[in-house]
């Protein structure tokens, strides 16, 4: 059964490979493309310019990732795709570690085998945009976190805000959101009212930060 999904996962891994040589989509990742090399050209990175104009409306990571690239591999679609299908891997691997705490292995295989296969992470792989580095980050924060309630490791909770960091730098606030969202109510269904009040001092009970 594990020899199934390892032979499972390193075909879904060569398919994503195997289009790295495909054209770069029009608008968005053509825009990406230009700017990465852009900012490789002119070392400017800390701000970003399309076509010498400022560009305000995304961060900065998947530039700076493919800028990267770029200067390692030359200037083609294989540096440009590279960061996207390293992130896209890494999304399968983190869904699986978040699934693995909660369920049995056999589950968290099958979760992590269904992203993979998922149509959108194929096409992520080849209109990259900041969405796949974002979903990464995000599976990622949500493993730290799902860790540290498991543990109270300090090291998962600040590795937890790292990836939520990261995650801003790839698309902004909702990086930090979703983990919220996830985790509140699932904070507000398991922790006993003893643990979210304790050590009030006032009539009022209050929620404690930290």
């Amino acid at each position: 059964m594990k020899l199934n999904y390892y032979f499972l996962f390193i075909v879904i891994a060569i398919v994503y490979f195997l289009g790295i040589n495909v054209d770069i989509m029009d608008i968005d990742a053509a825009q990406y493309a230009s700017m990465s090399r852009e900012m490789l050209d002119n070392k400017s990175f800390f701000e970003l310019y399309d076509i010498k104009a400022d560009y305000l409306d995304k961060p900065p990571l998947l530039m700076w990732l493919c800028s990267i690239s770029m200067g390692i591999f030359g200037i083609n679609n294989f540096a440009f795709k590279l960061p996207n299908i390293i992130f896209a891997l890494l999304a399968i691997y983190f869904t699986y570690r978040f699934a693995k705490i909660y369920y049995k292995r056999e589950v968290a295989l099958l979760s992590a085998l269904m992203l993979s296969l998922c149509q959108a992470l194929f096409l992520m792989t080849n209109d990259c945009r900041t969405d796949c580095i974002l979903m990464s980050l995000v599976i990622f924060s949500c493993w730290q976190c799902a860790e540290w309630f498991q543990n109270k490791n300090r090291k998962n909770i600040f590795l937890a805000f790292i990836g939520i960091g990261f995650g801003m730098l790839a698309k902004g606030p909702i990086a930090l959101l979703v983990p919220v969202f996830a985790f509140g109510p699932y904070l507000l269904l398991k922790l006993d009212f003893k643990n979210i009040f304790q050590h009030t001092h006032c009539s009022h009970p209050r929620f404690l930060l930290g």
